[in-house]
């Protein structure tokens, strides 16, 4: 069974989610919609965040929801269309062709 998280770990999380982001309580807040007390009340793990506001608050980071509740040393599972771009990477036998599909894709993530 996975590890209960407590509200204490999710903030923590969310704070260095919040940080890797480069946004500021303020930013995050604003693109929450609640104020920055309660941002810091969530990241204290004084309030818990119901799931709605989990949803909210990963939307507002572009990540998943399960990445408020992993460390550092926890994998998430991966989704199937992951599972198949990353079985297909693999097998593609030419490195050049591999180098060339990372370049692609890591070129296009950072135009966004």
């Amino acid at each position: 069974m996975a590890k209960i998280r407590t509200s204490k770990e999710i903030g923590s999380r969310l704070k260095d989610l919040r940080l890797q982001a480069g946004l500021s309580q303020e930013k995050l807040s604003e693109l929450v919609g609640i104020s920055t007390y309660q941002l810091q009340k969530y990241e204290s793990g004084q309030n818990m965040m119901n799931t709605e506001k989990l949803q909210i608050v990963a939307a507002a980071l572009s990540i998943q929801v399960q990445e408020l509740f992993v460390t550092n040393n926890d994998t998430l599972p991966l989704a199937v269309s992951e599972k198949l771009l990353l079985d297909s990477y693999r097998a593609i036998p030419n490195r050049e062709i591999q180098e060339s599909i990372l370049k692609i894709t890591t070129h296009v993530t950072k135009s966004e």
